[in-house]
């Protein structure tokens, strides 16, 4: 059998998902805003992610806003 020529593809970890977001081979820190209405500032300026069902959450990790479909389970 041969071998992959990068096996390590995927971190070892998985990061919360309510702080950071998913690239090809890492992760990245999502954008935080200081306040909610500057979180919904952006966001009034993207209808689309808007018509998607996105919107601004208060992050446990960073205690800053995010925007995004955060799934509760």
């Amino acid at each position: 059998m041969r071998r992959h020529h990068n096996p390590n593809k995927v971190p070892p970890f998985k990061p919360d998902p309510e702080h950071w977001t998913r690239k090809v081979h890492s992760w990245k820190a999502k954008v935080a805003y200081e306040t909610e209405d500057d979180a919904w500032e952006f966001l009034n300026h993207s209808p689309r992610l808007k018509a998607l069902g996105w919107h601004p959450y208060l992050c446990k990790v960073c205690s800053k806003w995010h925007i995004g479909r955060l799934h509760l389970k």
